[in-house]
């Protein structure tokens, strides 16, 4: 019996930044488990539709696996829907969905390499406050978890950090930052929660800087930790599990 197929359901429209860093990650998990075929979809939003994997002839079970790093338990509805399209559209296809990737205090690393980068390209001396933006709130474990995560992050780097979060996340870091430097902090820097480029990280990023921020970091793109934690996501989805959500560490 073969392994069911490992399909990657990257977050929004399909653009060609968000497409070649979703088939980078798909690239990483191939290379750790060539045991497992993999796909990429995307499940689209409100304007852009979903773009389903093309199922091959030879696959019998898909396991779709959310790249969503703000929901933690519950899969958001566009997923859920490109599972229902997948399965009546191909009858013999068993679909499942995994829990989404989620927030993690691991990300904090990745986010740090980014501002980092991000400072070191804008010649930045100082920063004095920063902001954890994500393109929502996530689930309620989610919610939690950025919330921590947010905690620390400021215990960590000794300075504020507020977090910015809502339905598209531009309207409201513009919110945060204009917040901030009222209280005196003029150095702000904004670590992205977004997985990959598209028109509204862009607008994201046009947001903040408007507002004020010195910087604003690359979204995650397809560093190693997605594909670990996609993998985790897969096996348990994989064997039926449905215990409790995993603690991101």
């Amino acid at each position: 019996m073969t392994a069911p197929v490992l399909v990657l359901v990257m977050p929004r429209g399909a653009s060609g930044a968000a497409t070649m860093s979703a088939h980078r990650l798909r690239q990483r998990l191939a290379k750790l488990h060539p045991h497992v075929e993999t796909a990429i979809a995307f499940a689209g939003t409100e304007h852009v539709p979903a773009v389903p994997p093309a199922p091959k002839g030879t696959w019998s079970e898909v396991v779709l696996v959310p790249v969503d790093l703000t929901h933690l338990q519950e899969p958001q509805d566009p997923v859920l829907a490109l599972a229902e399209q997948l399965s009546q559209d191909h009858a013999e296809l068993s679909v499942r969905v995994s829990r989404p990737l989620g927030p993690g205090p691991a990300l904090l690393g990745v986010i740090d390499s980014r501002v980092w980068m991000a400072t070191h390209r804008a010649h930045t001396q100082e920063i004095d406050a920063l902001v954890l933006s994500a393109p929502d709130g996530g689930d309620r474990r989610g919610a939690a978890m950025l919330s921590r995560m947010s905690r620390m992050w400021s215990q960590h780097h000794h300075i504020p950090v507020r977090l910015a979060t809502g339905a598209t996340g531009s309207g409201q870091v513009a919110e945060v930052i204009h917040a901030l430097r009222a209280e005196g902090r003029r150095h702000v820097a904004v670590g992205s929660l977004w997985v990959n480029n598209g028109v509204e990280s862009h607008e994201h990023d046009l947001a903040a800087l408007e507002a004020g921020a010195e910087v604003v970091s690359e979204p995650i793109g397809d560093d190693p930790l997605l594909a670990r934690w996609a993998f985790e996501r897969y096996c348990s989805a994989a064997m039926g599990s449905v215990a409790e959500a995993p603690v991101q560490e």
